[in-house]
């Protein structure tokens, strides 16, 4: 097996991190619009966050399996 190289590295950093923010700013921009309480969109927002982190490190993967 072939050690991953440095710029999938940080793709693969970068795209989990995309993911995480853009999920994070989606979800509490409408849960805020939507005048929901404080502790309902921080939650939400947050495992908004970890669900888009999961999703660009799965979109990583498969643009890896693809090569």
């Amino acid at each position: 097996m072939q050690p991953e190289h440095w710029t999938a590295r940080r793709l693969r950093f970068t795209l989990w991190v995309a993911g995480a923010v853009a999920a994070f700013g989606v979800v509490g921009a409408v849960l805020s619009a939507l005048r929901a309480p404080e502790t309902v969109t921080w939650a939400a927002a947050a495992g908004a966050a970890v669900a888009g982190g999961w999703a660009g490190e799965r979109f990583m993967r498969r643009l890896e399996e693809r090569r």
